[in-house]
């Protein structure tokens, strides 16, 4: 009896609460224009910095919240952010509701609801962002540091997907957050996936937190980018699964009135690569730190056969410092750098960066058993490129170097150079032709395989011979073992013109000067060979009397590159040997005949021995 009495009281009172309710609803609806509060919620809006207009009408919503549902607004932060709302819906719960005894603004929750909306944000010195079809979720929003969820989603960078999802908690005072903190925190991008947490306190002038992404595939995310962005380029690299492995993680602080922080670690295909960056605001400047024990950087080279040679070599560069419109400096440091054939050991360099105009500051590196040193500047606020690099080698393996790099096996030593190049281009092919500058090398040890220079010097010297000396009957090497070399060399849109070399081999000591075509990859060398003594060698061939400390020219020529023409030779200059071996001619037969006999020959063109002799080094030069 007592338990239907008890029902029948919940079911009236319910009935009555649900009447009342009702009622008070077609009340507020009927009796109270809710769109005569827009000029109220637009000033209201302006005193906390914000420029807010609605187009669209307000209307009440009272299930399963009361609230305020606004159509078509348009705002503004008045500095760098800007957007429109296709909807928003304000709303609290019933028990707050009815539980602040008619006093607004003893509220202490609501919920918040955005279905379809748009955000650009343009702030200085950095990339303007903007975001699409947003869609956010949020209730129960206490601002006492209690903990209520959030959902939202949009869309940035020309289509790609973006959500967040977390537990927020919030403290403000007078209109002013002092604390913010994120728990449980995932974002997703794609199919990249973020998760952490993020502490902000001081009125957000700091943040902290840690955050670290799952494993995704950069070159798809770069893909996706490059639609948007022209200046990033994702070439086909060497090894197909390069970059598809690849996550971060990373702690940071952030304090916009000093100094931010953030300290992280990027596994890219097992490879693990520490990255640390400091932004100082004061000076507006970005600073990056890279580090990694070994790179395998073969795996990351353009696909043999790809345009890549084609592309903007200096396109990855900009990136870095595109991003960041202030100062920036990267410095980066590799314990060793592996390629296919080679690795670059104690790899160190320190570049600044602003304004798209890079300065390197240092480049220190080991490899074919030296060492390399560089600065450089960069200019790449036009259109082609603009570089001068001055590069100092030391103790480098041309016998290591030049097989790998040149594709080249023909000369060996230990190489020296010190150089100032400019150029410009975006191409190799257009760097090459380019290229000036000047500098000077020394090579020690220097060793040619494509032909013996001793031998080539002894056949000459056979032509005058005149029954003694001149060629030796033994073996000779394939190729020529050189005393140190030096020259100094100049650089004019892509021709290497080598001056003033000097260099020996047994007794012979040869001078003179060359140039190369480094796009053909031809060379054509001009040599003074000199020789002090009566053999050119120990194992040498014997000369003749009159060609010891004689300077006799010859000329190389010879190609770097592959194919039917790349053969290589040196001979004397035919000009200056027909001269020089008709006056040694008329020298030996003077020493028989008489100076008077060729005197006659000389006055008497019809002269036969005259004629005999033309004859005679028509033949031997033939």
């Amino acid at each position: 009896m007592i338990v239907k009495i008890f029902f029948k009281w919940v079911t009236t009172s319910l009935i009555a609460v649900v009447t009342l309710v009702s009622a008070a609803i077609i009340y507020v609806s009927l009796a109270v224009d809710i769109n005569g509060f827009k000029p109220d919620i637009e000033s209201l809006a302006r005193q906390q910095g914000w420029d807010l207009t609605i187009d669209g009408d307000l209307a009440w919503t009272f299930f399963p919240q009361p609230g305020i549902s606004i159509e078509q607004v348009r705002f503004s932060d008045q500095a760098a952010a800007s957007g429109t709302l296709d909807s928003l819906t304000l709303s609290v719960g019933w028990i707050d509701l009815l539980s602040i005894g008619g006093d607004v603004s003893h509220l202490q929750g609501g919920s918040i609801q955005v279905n379809g909306g748009q955000l650009l944000y343009k702030a200085p010195n950095s990339l303007p962002m903007q975001l699409d079809n947003i869609s956010l979720k949020t209730s129960n929003i206490l601002l006492d540091g209690s903990t209520f969820p959030l959902t939202a989603s949009m869309q940035a960078l020309g289509g790609q997907k973006f959500s967040i999802a977390a537990d927020i908690a919030v403290v403000a005072n007078s209109g002013t957050v002092q604390s913010l903190s994120l728990s449980d925190l995932t974002i997703r991008l794609n199919d990249i996936e973020i998760s952490g947490s993020i502490e902000a306190s001081n009125s957000l002038s700091f943040i902290e937190g840690s955050l670290q992404t799952n494993t995704f595939s950069l070159v798809q995310q770069l893909q996706r980018v490059a639609k948007i962005l022209p200046i990033v380029s994702v070439p086909k690299m060497a090894d197909p699964s390069a970059m598809t492995g690849v996550s971060i993680e990373s702690r940071f602080t952030f304090d916009t009135q000093t100094l931010s922080n953030i300290d992280g670690r990027m596994m890219l295909d097992g490879q693990a690569i520490e990255i640390g960056l400091q932004v100082d605001h004061q000076r507006n400047k970005l600073t990056t730190l890279i580090s990694a024990d070994v790179i395998n950087a073969s795996n990351y080279l353009p696909k043999p056969g790809s345009n890549a040679g084609n592309s903007s070599l200096f396109t990855p560069l900009a990136i870095p410092f595109a991003l960041w419109r202030g100062q920036s400096q990267v410095e980066m440091t590799l314990g060793s750098v592996q390629f296919n054939d080679f690795s670059v050991d104690n790899f160190y360099s320190n570049v600044f960066g602003n304004n798209r105009l890079l300065r390197m500051t240092s480049l220190n590196a080991d490899l074919f058993g030296g060492q390399i040193n560089a600065i450089a500047k960069l200019d790449m606020r036009s259109a082609i490129p603009e570089f001068s690099l001055q590069p100092v080698i030391n103790s480098l393996d041309l016998g290591a170097a030049l097989p790998v790099l040149a594709d080249n096996k023909t000369v060996t030593g230990i190489a020296n150079l010190t150089a100032n190049i400019q150029g410009s281009g975006n191409s190799l092919e257009s760097i090459i032709k380019s290229l000036s500058g000047s500098g000077q090398f020394d090579i020690g040890s220097p060793s040619y395989n494509e032909l013996n220079i001793e031998q080539t010097f002894c056949s000459a010297a056979a032509f005058f011979s005149s029954g003694s000396g001149g060629q030796s009957s033994q073996q000779w090497a394939p190729g020529t073992d050189l005393k140190d070399l030096r020259g100094k060399f100049q650089l004019n849109r892509g021709n290497l013109k080598i001056n003033d070399y000097s260099t020996a081999t047994g007794n012979l000591d040869i001078a003179g000067r060359g140039s190369v075509d480094l796009v053909k990859q031809q060379y054509s060398i001009a040599a003074n060979v000199l020789l002090d003594s009566a053999i050119t060698s120990s194992n040498g061939c014997s000369v003749n009397q009159r060609l010891q400390n004689r300077q006799i020219p010859f000329v190389c020529r010879g190609s770097f590159g592959k194919g039917p023409d790349n053969s290589a030779y040196c001979k004397p200059d035919e000009k200056v040997l027909k001269s020089l071996l008709k006056n040694t001619v008329f020298e030996g037969l003077s020493e028989k005949l008489g100076e008077s006999l060729l005197k006659n020959a000389d006055k008497d063109e019809t002269d036969p021995l005259k004629g005999l002799l033309n004859n005679l080094l028509k033949r031997k030069l033939k």
